[in-house]
């Protein structure tokens, strides 16, 4: 029993150094999985931005679809 009195701090010590090493690794698991999840959201938006711009480029030239149906005859109900 005597021999544990001896190394108490030093078992302490131990203990208190996992838990914290423990406790650095796993805030950091956290942290870049919330960077890793922030980074893709924004390439998520920056490509949704690009296919928004392109479908707004290709109705400008294109002009209103129903106006050109009209004119050629192919639209069957009139307005």
């Amino acid at each position: 029993m005597a021999i544990w009195l001896r190394f108490k701090a030093w078992i302490i010590a131990m203990g208190a150094a996992i838990v914290a090493i423990l406790g650095v690794y796993f805030y950091g698991r956290k942290s870049g999985s919330m960077q890793e999840a922030q980074r893709q959201q924004e390439k998520d938006l920056e490509t949704s931005r690009k296919v928004e711009d392109a479908a707004d480029r290709a109705r400008r030239i294109d002009g209103d679809v129903i106006d050109r149906l009209h004119k050629h005859g192919k639209l069957r109900d009139k307005p």
